[in-house]
């Protein structure tokens, strides 16, 4: 297949200074990615983790009945029993692995920090779908002085957190009851989760203090290069239709992340400012942070892709089991490839409810 010498970048690109993406977005003004000429082709990944497995317990705060802590069981997987939609993720202990890989990762890209809201001395801070709670429980420790409070379907968070931090059993796609409360929230990879995204934002502008901020990320739904290495019929390629059809087969689409700073406005914010990041998928940058990001990205992806499609794909585009154990594979083994000069758009959108 062919594809640009890794010496050489275009001319333009997404990623050049000033240049509009396709969504309108001023994409980052730092230089296109440079492949580094040595070792970006291969990769080891020994299968251990560089965190702990995640703890599946639940904080007293949660109350909760046995049929909620049994959760369904499909191929293999768990996933959640409790709220009033069915979530593509599972949440059994691979799954809450990938997630803590996850969180790694996106501090990575924020480069340690952990929102980008211009929020001073916040007191009330909200986690919409926390998962397994690393984000709360590292702004709980952060800010000693919130009360750091993360809601999910899933109760799969740990016991011994910051005093400051608790977990709840909760559902963000039903009607909020908390109101002028909070001074941040949070919401990070709701893709997928969410059906409808003009309520979603609705309730949290009402839940939000006057003055008080949104602060959300999510990954772009497709797997690019600037280097022509991937054809039509390449896993990539097939990634980003089949979860687009998917996930508006579920009433929940993936393809969510370009519309955020849009649907943010119209839900009465100010200030809205989005950015919009690079992030390479493996280690063949020269850049010594797109390395390292490339490779935690790298390892999340490879061990999430499966996690990420499988039950949409069995259940709402009719793919048989085998299947997407193969395109898994196949997936897996995409990701491995430094070769392909593969790359990934990232979106961070903030906003102000508007003071009185």
């Amino acid at each position: 297949m062919a594809h640009n010498n890794p010496g050489s970048s275009p001319s333009s690109s997404p990623r050049s200074a000033g240049r509009e993406s396709p969504h309108g977005v001023q994409a980052s003004s730092t230089s296109l990615p440079s492949v580094a000429a040595e070792d970006y082709e291969e990769y080891d990944d020994d299968g251990d983790s560089a965190f702990g497995s995640a703890r599946s317990e639940l904080t007293d705060t949660a109350s909760v009945t046995s049929s909620i802590l049994k959760f369904r069981e499909e191929n293999g997987r768990t996933y959640h029993a409790f709220g009033s939609t069915d979530h593509w993720g599972p949440n059994d202990e691979h799954a809450q692995e990938q997630q803590d890989i996850s969180h790694h990762f996106w501090s990575l890209m924020l480069k340690g920090e952990l929102y980008l809201a211009p929020v001073n001395n916040p007191q009330r801070i909200l986690d919409v779908g926390t998962g397994t709670g690393m984000w709360a429980i590292d702004v709980a420790e952060k800010h000693p002085e919130a009360d750091v409070k993360g809601v999910d379907v899933s109760p799969i968070q740990p016991t011994w957190v910051p005093p400051n931090c608790r977990f709840e059993l909760d559902d963000f796609n039903l009607e909020w009851q908390d109101h002028n409360k909070f001074d941040l929230i949070h919401a990070r990879e709701l893709l997928g989760s969410v059906p409808e995204w003009p309520k979603f934002y609705d309730e949290c502008f009402k839940a939000l203090k006057p003055g008080g901020w949104i602060d959300c990320s999510e990954p772009g739904l497709y797997f690019e290069s600037f280097y022509d290495t991937l054809g039509e019929d390449h896993p990539y390629k097939l990634w980003g239709t089949a979860m687009l059809e998917a996930g508006n087969n579920a009433g929940m689409s993936f393809d969510v992340a370009p519309y955020i700073k849009e649907r943010l406005e119209k839900a009465g914010f100010i200030n809205v400012v989005e950015k919009k990041v690079c992030c390479t998928i493996g280690k063949w940058s020269k850049d010594p942070w797109e390395r390292e990001v490339g490779l935690w990205e790298q390892l999340r992806l490879e061990k999430g892709v499966q996690d990420f499609c499988e039950r949409r794909f069995i259940n709402n585009l009719g793919w048989r089991a085998e299947e997407v154990q193969v395109f898994g594979a196949q997936m897996r083994n995409a990701v491995r490839n430094n070769r392909l000069l593969a790359h990934h758009w990232f979106f961070f959108v903030y906003g102000q409810k508007p003071p009185e």
